[in-house]
């Protein structure tokens, strides 16, 4: 199991090597139970560009010693103050359950936004998201080579990132999971007629993972319903938020 000590110590190498303004211990090791095979999760706050974050991370992950598996978040504290203040889930959980390792927590302005009228901007963030994966399922099914397992994929992809949307747009915490079936749960007291669309979601659940790999493979069947369900729910969302060019299938 890691220790406490090891963590410390990879946070002051970080502190020491990158001069962060916050470090911040997350997940498991933080507010949950780990295991074993549990990354360390660290959220380092730096005042750089949002491009440099990723290109950071990358390198404060080959700087540092390795001492145990280590996911790395680098965000500059100017996005978490906009991503928290309009409810971004993720990182609304880190900041007020995560372990504070290094520096201050109280300089990040985290106050909840409401702009009224307007759809929350990640809202439109998580419908973008979707889109992208319809289009690819616009785009792959009409070639005769294209791989049923991926057209499959990505429609639950779709389902999956509406249904957050949905979820963000009402201001409901959404789980950091593949299964539709939790997610509609959270939206069924609002909306009860969508629950007509746990039978099919137990079923789409499965393309998130288990086709990705050897040893499954999706039918013609599996892609006729994933798509079919796939037009249904993004439909049925689209007309939620009141978003427009809503596809009738005509």
């Amino acid at each position: 199991m890691v220790s406490k000590k090891d963590i410390q110590a990879t946070c002051d190498d970080i502190v020491r090597e990158f001069d962060p303004l916050q470090v911040i211990l997350f997940g498991s090791h933080a507010y949950g139970t780990p295991t074993e095979d549990s990354d360390v999760d660290l959220l380092v706050v730096m005042d750089i560009p949002e491009s440099e974050t990723t290109r950071q991370a990358g390198e404060i992950g080959q700087r540092i010693p390795h001492r145990f598996s280590l996911d790395l978040l680098v965000r500059s504290p100017q996005e978490i103050a906009y991503r928290v203040s309009h409810n971004d889930w993720f990182l609304r959980e880190i900041t007020e359950k995560g372990e504070v390792l290094y520096g201050q927590l109280d300089s990040l302005d985290t106050t909840f936004i409401k702009e009224e009228g307007q759809m929350n901007p990640l809202t439109l963030e998580w419908v973008e998201k979707a889109e992208e994966d319809y289009i690819t399922v616009e785009l792959l099914l009409p070639s005769p080579i294209s791989s049923k397992s991926v057209i499959c994929f990505h429609a639950q992809q779709c389902i999956e990132k509406y249904l957050k949307a949905w979820l963000q747009e009402a201001n409901i915490p959404a789980p950091r999971t593949h299964k539709l079936e939790d997610l509609l749960n959270l939206i069924v007291p609002s909306i009860p007629e969508w629950q007509a669309w746990n039978q099919d979601f137990s079923t789409l659940s499965n393309h998130a993972v288990d086709i990705r790999y050897p040893g499954k493979s999706a039918t013609a069947e599996n892609l006729e319903h994933a798509v079919k369900t796939c037009e249904i729910v993004r439909n049925a969302v689209r007309k939620s938020l009141k978003l427009t060019q809503v596809d009738t299938g005509e």
